[in-house]
């Protein structure tokens, strides 16, 4: 019996763990592989691989990402092969089975966890016995429960999903997904994981092996997948202690911690020792409205959250990624604008402003006309309106989000806005404002070059931040860019500039003629030269 694990991943440098996973799980008792596709891919050519390898058992992890593709690609693959035995698993599945069953062209589920259950039922099939496994169900046999979950001293003995000998080759090139635990210790009730019981483990000591061989490769991003990185601080303190000594140049770690829980040991800790640019920490604040955080279970204290904050960015050390979402209930656009001007007063390096997705399992799902929620029915199932937010309202929403995506998570213009948001009244209404002022222009909002972004964004400042743009704008490039705005130096007196500076700083006279671009500030003049992919930026006092 031949077996292929697969799932179509949102991107390329997207690495499946759970497929990883179950193939070090079941490869010694099965003949099973594992192969990772795109959404971007073209479904036809995916049917026709997965047929010429002639297996008789299809597993695919199913996420909010891909559900629809696979529901696709499970009737395609079943009219070229009406015995191929198609299992779904993952969190897209796990919950509303009778949907995925009565709905889509497969023959088992599994609800849960899956290490231990896929091999069970690999050895039924295999073995033409009768299936009685927690959480799997067919359409005939349905179990509503969940799987056991599965023992992490089990998995500790499994040859590690990390450093499979296949992925060796382009590890630089994709994000790896690690967990230190699973479960989540809060129970926010538009999240899967609330639905989860329990918070587990892996000992330290597998960890700690993991993490060095890891850091003997040449990965450059090492994601948690831990709801709550800092939910036991010694498991956590450990841990950051283990990377701060043995971490090598050019790796990141990302880490999902829960703020204002974050024990002050931890802080000191990353304050004193933690190298810079080798953390990212992602805070899911998602509101700052206390009736909308009781309702929804997603207890914070956002005085201590900004405390922890701000103790962290005291040297720069940490890149914050920081979450809210428009929809919660009681948030109309007023109050929303509020959260979003709360947490942007962080000025983080991303401000992730998500919309309400209405999963299936949620309890905000199962309370959808309580709150007037109506959503998608397709996945990912995004709010459209409420009883708080209007159709207005959200495209409101959208708009600004669309303008924080440009002009401040793209990091493009990191001086601009810097200068902008520090005088911004109201962050949001600012982001809303410059995207009404793209609509009423006709500016382009997708397909545009950086040049446009860039003039865009100093005509509805009306060139008050004209210097700070050309500086942004020439470090944007490794190479001689051209020019959005009126040079500010014509060609005689560029030259007779450029002369003096040589003179004065003794400069290269070819690299300035031939590869620099010079231009006249309020207070200085700005050499940017492009030679050999490194652009060199310098200010000079003027002559």
């Amino acid at each position: 019996m031949k077996i292929l694990i697969t799932t179509l991943n949102s991107k390329y440098i997207h690495k499946s763990l759970a497929l990883r996973l179950l193939y070090v799980a079941t490869k010694d008792y099965h003949d099973v592989d594992f192969k990772e596709y795109t959404i971007k891919e073209d479904l036809e050519k995916i049917v026709d691989d997965i047929i010429s390898m002639e297996i008789q058992v299809l597993a695919i992890s199913v996420y909010i990402w891909n559900v629809d593709l696979i529901k696709e690609l499970c009737v395609k693959l079943k009219k070229r092969n009406k015995h191929l035995i198609i299992v779904l698993g993952g969190p897209e599945v796990s919950y509303e089975i009778d949907y995925f069953l009565d709905n889509f062209e497969i023959d088992y589920v599994i609800s849960g966890e899956g290490e231990v259950a896929f091999k069970q039922l690999l050895d039924c099939l295999k073995n033409q016995q009768e299936i009685v496994i927690q959480g799997v169900s067919k359409k005939d046999k349905r179990d509503y429960r969940q799987t056991h979950p599965v023992d992490l001293q089990y998995l500790q003995t499994l040859d590690s999903p990390y450093l499979l000998t296949r992925d060796l080759a382009d590890m630089s090139k994709r994000v790896l997904y690690f967990e230190t635990s699973r479960g989540c210790p809060y129970q926010c009730q538009y999240c899967l994981s609330s639905l989860e019981k329990g918070l587990r483990f892996f000992s330290l000591d597998y960890l700690k092996e993991q993490l060095d061989l890891l850091m003997a490769t040449d990965v450059k991003i090492i994601k948690l997948l831990d709801r709550s990185f800092n939910a036991k601080t010694e498991h956590a303190l450990a841990i950051l202690e283990h990377i701060f000594k043995h971490y090598r140049p050019g790796i990141q770690f990302q880490f999902e911690i829960n703020g204002d829980v974050l024990d002050q040991r931890i802080i000191d800790y990353i304050n004193e020792y933690a190298p810079d640019g080798l953390l990212r920490f992602e805070i899911g604040i998602q509101s700052t409205y206390e009736p909308t955080n009781e309702i929804v279970k997603r207890y914070q204290n956002f005085e201590r959250l900004s405390e922890v904050i701000k103790q962290l960015q005291t040297n720069d050390k940490i890149d914050f990624h920081l979450d809210l979402i428009a929809g919660l209930p009681l948030e109309n656009l007023e109050r929303f604008a509020k959260s979003f001007d709360d947490v942007f007063s962080f000025y983080p390096k991303e401000l992730q402003l998500g919309f309400l997705k209405l999963l299936r399992g949620t309890s905000l799902r199962k309370e959808a006309k309580k709150y007037g929620y109506v959503y998608d029915e397709n996945p990912p199932y995004e709010l459209l309106y409420s009883n708080d937010l209007s159709k207005e309202d959200i495209v409101k929403i959208h708009l600004a989000e669309d303008m924080l995506e440009k002009y401040w998570n793209s990091g493009k213009m990191k001086i601009t806005m810097n200068k902008v948001m520090r005088k911004a009244a109201s962050p949001f209404y600012f982001f809303l404002d410059l995207g009404n002022y793209y609509q009423l222009h006709h500016f382009k909002r997708i397909g545009y070059q950086n040049d446009e972004l860039f003039k865009y964004l100093n005509e509805y400042l009306k060139g008050e931040y004209l210097d700070e743009l050309i500086e942004d704008y020439l470090l944007l490039t490794k190479i001689k860019p051209k020019r959005w705005w009126k040079t500010t130096l014509n060609k005689e007196k560029s030259r007779i500039i450029m002369h003096k500076l040589i003179e004065k700083y003794n400069l290269n006279q070819e690299d300035l003629f031939r590869y620099s671009i010079i231009e006249e500030l309020r207070d200085c003049y700005i050499v940017a030269t492009y030679k050999n992919y490194q652009p060199v930026i310098k200010k000079y006092p003027k002559i």
